[in-house]
Formats: C-alpha cells, structure tokens, sequence
C-alpha cells in the first residue's frame, strides 16, 4: 500500500511577489484542481465553487490538445469544458504532455524525469482563481509550493537541488556534460546578474529536461513563478558537441536575464526586440565577462546577429514593424544593444555601457514603477546616438549609416558567408520566387534536413515539404556547392531542380531573377563584449 500526501498551494494568478491570495467571489468560477501522476500524464479533477453549463479557461493561447476529457457527458474544446446541458460543478481531465511545441507559447505539460512540469495558468478559470491540490506518493512535491502564477514542478522532490542562487531540476536522462554545463552556467548567470541588479524578485529554479517535444532540438522559457524550462530533443544530446553546449551556456545565460527583464521590470507590449534582444545581448556580456566566451567567439556571435538583421530587415521602410516578431527581434535586438554599448562606453570612456542601462530600468521597477519601453531604452544613450537614425532613416540609408557609425567606434568587417548564410540565402530568394505575393513562408532546418514551412500558393515549395538535394547537392551538408549551382540556374532564369527527402523524383522551382551572393559580416576588429564590476 502506497502512501499518499495531499500538498496544497493557493494563489491567484495576478497575484504578485507574495501578495495573499485572493479570495473568490461567491460568483467566481474559482476552483480547485487535485493533480495524480498517472502513466500517460496527469490527471486533474478540477471542482468549481460555482456550478455552470461551460467552463472556460483564460488563457486562450495554449494548446491543450494533447487533453482529453475523463468525465462522461464533458466535452473539451479549444479553451473550454461543456457539459452535456445540465450545469456542472466538477470534471476530470487527463493531461498528457505536449506532442509538439510547434507554433506553441508556453508548453503545457513536459516530462521531467518521471515527473512534469505544468503550465499552472493553463488550468486556470476566467475568473483568475486556482487552487492546487497534489494526490500522489509522499516522495512527490509541488514545486515552488506557493505559486501558480507560471511553470510548477509536480514530481519526485528529491529531485530538486539547491544552489548558491536557487534551485535547480534536472532530469535523470541527460548526459554528464549537459548536467554539469547547465548547473555550472546557471550558477555563474544568477551570481553575475545578481551583483548588478540586485536579488530576482523570487528564488529561480532551473529546471533541465531531455524529454522535449520538439522538433526544435532545445527550447527554453521562463514564466512569473521564476522557472526556467529548458527542453532538449532529439539523440544528439546524449554526446553533445562543443558547439551544442556552447548553446547550452547562451540559453541559460539569456533566460536567466528575464527574471530581471521581463518578469521584474516589464515590457511594453509591441516591442519584443527591447527585452529579448537585450536579453541574448545581456547573456555574450555576462558570458565574456566570465570567461565562458572568449573575444572571437563573442564577435562571431555579434556578427551573425549584424547579419541576420540586415538580411530579415533589408530595405523594409519600417524597422520597428520588421523586428516586432521572429528571428528578426532577436538579431537586430542584439545589433540595437550592441550598438548602444558601443555608443555608451565610447562616451563615458568605458564607465557605463548598456548593462547600466539595463541596472536602472530594474531599480526603476524596485522603486515602483516597473513598466518600460523604447523611449525608456533610447532616452539613456548619448546625445547623437544612431540608435534612433536606425529607426527614423529613410532605407536606403539605413545600412550605409550603421556601417559608418560602426566604422567610427573602431569597429572592422570583411564579407565572410558561412554554409548556413548560403543555405538561408538560396532558400529565402527560392521562396521569394515561387509564393505569391504576401503570403506565410519560411522553412526551418531540422536534423540534418530543411523543412519548408509555405502557404499552399509557394507553386513546387508549398506545404511542408522536406527537402532531399537541391541540384544535386545535400543542402544542409553541401551548402556553398548547392548555393553556386542555384546561382548559376536563377542567372540563366532557368528552374532549379531538387529532390523531396526520401524521393528520387526530380521536381522544378522557379527561379526567373538573379541570385546575389550574401553579404555575411565578419567581424575582425572591434571593441571586447566583457564588462568589469
């Protein structure tokens, strides 16, 4: 016979940095959810102070469709429960983990070990109360125990370590070197970050899964309970190479910057660029600053980004609308912060750089005022900055600008494509040839292969067609060769041949216009990234 315990924990989700839980109105569609490890997920019979003929959640943005209803007559659809026509006071759902993280904000469910990690709010009512009650063997705990404004661990508690700057999970598949790198890292994060802008709001957690849903091969977030989830997939992760964990120390870096920076101080909404690229900016600082980057490593990293940036944006009129979603605000967020660094410590002869900028929007959140956006960020650089210019220049201008500014700083490039520019650069102008005007493309690169991600009008690339060879050539391996013949084919306006993955029928995509070969920055010569105390 198994012991059992029953852990509750209360909490409204708007609550803040310990504020007493809310108490619900008679009327509220508060309720109380009792979660029980089963084989296939989590069971959680959820009862409402309230009876109603449909129950909905708040949140409408996560997926629940790895859910299912347990209870005769309910019914789950989308971000609601219905019963059968009678009113209802209490339900049973079974959440499985997520199958996917493919177009997903916050993953619902994820495998830790044999425990899980839960998206609390996903449970939550309309009307913002949420009480957790846990029914599982005693060895088993619900982590942090008092929140359930974000990410909660619901597992074994001997699983839960705790270090100098908080606690971490980790689960029991990952290999040594992805152990030892994550925990090495994230201690280094809390303790650098901590000494410039003061104690995160709540102890952090990190907690580190192999069990990722993918098909991104890692991914990672951090919610209000201070819990950074960090999901790995696929079987490169057990000997991870040089390079992978290497990633892995960026990531942990970069996610540990939000429990500053957006989860402390908080963004204005339309601007994702301001806090996630300072965020990836914030984690080459800190990464240089310790040791864990070197100078050419941090360069390159700033280089793709430059890169990346000037190829999403182009000639675009709008800068802020381009860098709004996507890729595109992480790269020209960590072309704007790295710009402003530059700016900052050429100015005050190295006595304040972008982190201070970072440091007083934080104090600003300790004192009370926790809101900020552009202007905030902008109003702290030096008189003449080319921060603004980037935005305000007419476009055609706006790349010549930049490198002149940067030519100022001391800052020197050459034209250096790698393989990946090459792949992104035929495959964009691939794109760009065969979608009708205005519509969704894009592709992602899997493992070890390229998947188009098109509007059913991209002609021969629609759909989500897996790319096999390109003109012959494996476009993931041989990406320069493949590039040079698809050069040579678009130059002649002739279609471009290839291959599905798996298949060795021969299909044609269109390519009437000139393919240019891609400008690629390679920095050489600039200012170091690393910041003194």
């Amino acid at each position: 016979m198994s012991f059992k315990t029953r852990l509750a924990c209360t909490l409204a989700t708007a609550a803040l940095m310990g504020a007493a839980p809310l108490a619900a109105p008679m009327s509220a569609q508060a309720q109380s959810v009792t979660l029980k490890p089963t084989t296939d997920g989590l069971s959680a019979s959820i009862r409402l102070t309230t009876p109603t003929t449909r129950f909905r959640f708040q949140d409408a943005g996560v997926a629940r469709d790895d859910w299912t209803a347990q209870t005769r007559d309910a019914r789950l659809s989308g971000d609601a429960v219905e019963g059968a026509g009678d009113a209802f006071d209490r339900f049973t759902l079974l959440l499985k983990p997520d199958t996917t993280e493919e177009g997903r904000g916050y993953i619902a469910v994820t495998r830790v070990g044999d425990g899980y990690l839960l998206f609390a709010p996903a449970l939550t009512g309309a009307d913002d109360m949420l009480r957790l009650t846990l029914d599982a063997p005693q060895t088993w705990t619900l982590w942090p125990a008092n929140d359930v404004s974000g990410y909660v661990y619901v597992g074994p508690a001997a699983r839960i370590e705790q270090r100098a700057g908080g606690a971490a999970i980790m689960a029991p598949g990952l290999s040594p070197q992805v152990r030892t790198t994550a925990l090495d890292t994230f201690d280094t994060a809390v303790n650098f970050f901590g000494r410039r802008f003061g104690a995160p709001p709540k102890p952090p957690t990190l907690v580190f899964t192999d069990q990722g849903a993918g098909p991104m091969s890692f991914r990672a977030d951090v919610t209000d309970t201070e819990v950074i989830s960090a999901r790995l997939h696929g079987d490169d992760w057990a000997e991870p190479t040089d390079s992978a964990l290497s990633d892995i120390r960026l990531l942990v870096f970069h996610e540990s910057v939000h429990l500053w920076n957006s989860h402390f101080a908080v963004p204005a909404e339309g601007s994702p660029w301001l806090h996630e690229g300072g965020a990836q900016y914030l984690a080459l600082v800190a990464a240089s600053s310790t040791g864990v980057l070197n100078h050419e490593d941090g360069l390159d990293a700033i280089s793709a980004s430059l890169t990346n940036c000037r190829r999403a944006v182009g000639q675009s009129r709008s800068l802020a609308e381009r860098i709004a979603g996507g890729p595109a605000m992480y790269d020209c967020g960590v072309t704007i912060q790295w710009l402003a660094d530059l700016e900052l410590r050429h100015a005050t002869d190295g006595q304040r750089g972008v982190i201070d900028v970072w440091r007083d929007l934080i104090a600003q959140a300790r004192a009370g005022r926790p809101d900020y956006g552009p202007a905030d960020f902008v109003s702290a650089l030096p008189a003449g900055s080319a921060v603004p210019a980037l935005f305000d220049a007419p476009a055609d201008q706006r790349w010549s600008a930049l490198e002149a500014r940067l030519t100022a700083l001391g800052v020197r490039w050459e034209n250096r494509p790698s393989r990946q520019t090459y792949l992104m650069a035929a495959l964009s102008h691939l794109n760009a040839s065969n979608c009708a005007p205005g519509v969704s493309k894009g592709y992602y690169l899997r493992d070890g292969y390229v998947q188009m991600d098109n509007d059913a009008a991209c002609g021969a690339l629609a759909g989500d067609l897996e790319l096999g060879k390109i003109e012959g050539f494996d476009p993931m391996a041989d990406a320069r060769p493949m590039f040079e013949a698809v050069q040579t084919r678009c130059a002649a306006g002739e279609p471009v041949r290839f291959t599905a993955r798996g298949q060795t029928t021969v299909r044609e995509a269109l390519c009437k216009t000139p393919l240019a070969t891609p400008l690629a920055y390679a920095l050489t010569i600039a200012p170091p990234l690393a910041t003194q105390d």
